[in-house]
C-alpha cells in the first residue's frame, strides 16, 4: 500500500507540536511494517531540518495566501498511484480543504485525523469563525474522507454532537517504550514534585488551573514543587502568575527541551500533570506514564479511562482548581506513604499493553484498506 502523511509543518518530533510526532512516529511504523510511506509537509521552508528518518519526505511552499497551492501540490497529486492512502493530520486548515479537492478529483482516498481540534474545548476559542469555517469547507472535507480517526471517548462524544456520519474509528496515539533512554535510578525527592511538559498555551493546557490548584495546595500546609517543562508565548504570563499566587519560589519554569535532557528532568518528577481543557491525546503523558510516572489527568486529554482502568494516577472529572487540589494532596500522601510507586509500575504497564504503535499502525493501516 501506498501510504501519504500530510502535515502543517515538516513532522520533526523535536518540536511543541503532538502532532507532528503522531504523523512522524505513524510514518517510521507503518514503513517498518513493509508499507511505502512519504510524508507531505506544507511549510515556510523547504530546508530539511529535521532528524534522519526511515521514509520519504517531500516539501511543498506554503504561500502568503493560505487559499492557494503549491504549484507542485496538484501535479504531484495526478502523478500518485491509485493504490494511494493520503493520511490528513490536523484541522481548520484551508491548503487541507483545497488538496481535498483535488483528491477527491483523482479518485484518491484520504483518512482524516482532527487531533482534538473538533472537541468542544478546542471549538471554544474564535466560536463563531470556527463555526462558520466548519459549515462551509471542513464540513465537506469530512463528508468525503474515507474515515474520521478519533482519538479517544471523549473526542467522539464532541465530534458525534457537531456531526453525524458513520465512517468513523477510535484508534488512540501510541508511544515506543524504545524511545525511552534507561537512566539511572533518581533517589527520592524529600517532598513530590509535580511536573508538566509540553506547549506553555495557557487556556488550551489548563495551566491557569495548575498553577492556581498548585498555590491552593501550598496554602493549605503541603510542601513540594511544580516543575514545567516547554516554551510558548504565554510564557511570560505563565510566569507572572506564579508570582501574582506568590508561589514563584515553589515553581521552576525549565523551558523547552527534547531528546534526553528532556528525560533526564521527567525522571525526577513523582507525578506527571496534564490538566488541558482540549486535546487529542497527548504524547506527553504517554511519554511519563512510560517512564513509571503516574498520572493527573483531564477528561480532554481522552487517557482517563485507561489511566482509571490501570490504576496508574488520578483522573478530573470535571477539571477544577478545587478538584486538582485534592489529587494533588491524595498524590503527596501516598508519595509520603511510599505507596505512590505503585501507581507508576501501573502506568508503565498500561503503555506496554494498551498503546504499542506496531499495534496502532496496523490498525489504521486495516482502516486504510476497509
Amino acid at each position: 500500500m501506498n501510504i501519504i502523511h500530510l502535515v502543517l509543518g515538516k513532522a520533526n518530533p523535536n518540536r511543541m507540536n503532538g502532532v507532528n510526532k503522531v504523523a512522524d512516529k505513524l510514518a517510521k511504523t507503518q514503513q517498518l511494517l513493509g508499507h511505502q510511506v512519504t510524508l507531505w509537509g506544507i511549510a515556510n521552508s523547504l530546508e530539511a531540518n529535521y532528524p534522519e528518518r526511515n521514509y520519504k519526505t517531500r516539501l511543498f511552499r506554503q504561500l502568503k495566501n493560505k487559499l492557494t497551492l503549491d504549484s507542485n501540490i496538484p501535479k504531484a497529486i495526478e502523478a500518485l498511484p491509485k493504490n494511494t492512502v493520503v493520511h490528513i493530520h490536523g484541522s481548520f486548515i484551508p491548503e487541507f480543504y483545497n488538496i481535498c479537492k483535488l483528491l477527491d478529483a483523482n479518485n484518491i482516498a484520504y483518512i482524516y485525523t482532527p487531533h482534538g481540534a473538533l472537541t468542544e474545548g478546542a471549538l471554544t476559542k474564535r466560536n463563531l469563525l470556527k463555526k462558520t469555517y466548519f459549515k462551509l469547507f471542513e464540513s465537506s472535507i469530512i463528508k468525503k474522507a474515507k474515515a474520521v480517526h478519533l482519538l479517544g471517548e471523549n473526542e467522539v462524544k464532541d465530534f458525534n454532537s457537531l456531526m453525524s456520519i458513520n465512517h468513523q474509528c477510535l484508534i488512540p496515539n501510541g508511544q515506543d517504550l524504545d524511545d525511552i533512554p534507561t537512566l539511572q535510578q533518581q533517589t527520592k525527592n524529600e517532598h513530590p514534585v509535580f511536573g508538566f511538559c509540553g506547549r506553555i498555551a495557557i487556556f488550551h493546557k489548563g495551566l491557569d488551573l495548575m498553577l492556581a490548584a498548585f498555590q491552593a495546595y501550598i496554602n493549605n500546609g503541603n510542601k513540594g514543587t511544580l516543575e514545567l517543562i516547554g516554551d510558548g508565548k504565554d510564557m511570560p504570563l505563565l510566569q507572572q502568575q506564579a508570582k501574582d499566587l506568590g508561589i514563584e519560589e515553589h515553581v521552576v519554569f525549565h523551558g523547552s527541551k527534547f531528546g534526553n535532557e528532556k528525560f533526564e528532568l521527567l525522571s525526577t518528577f513523582d507525578v506527571f500533570l496534564h490538566t488541558s481543557r482540549m486535546e487529542g491525546f497527548p504524547t506527553a503523558v504517554l511519554e511519563a506514564a512510560a517512564m513509571h510516572k503516574p498520572c493527573i489527568t483531564s477528561e480532554a486529554t481522552n487517557i482517563n479511562s485507561y489511566i482509571e482502568t490501570y490504576n496508574a494516577g488520578f483522573t478530573l472529572q470535571k477539571n477544577t482548581v478545587q478538584e486538582i487540589q485534592e489529587s494533588l494532596e491524595q498524590a503527596a500522601q501516598l508519595f509520603y506513604d511510599d505507596q505512590l510507586i505503585a501507581k507508576g509500575t501501573n502506568a508503565h504497564q498500561m503503555v506496554v499493553e494498551a498503546f504499542s504503535w506496531n499495534q496502532i499502525a496496523e490498525q489504521l493501516v486495516d482502516v486504510y484498506a476497509i
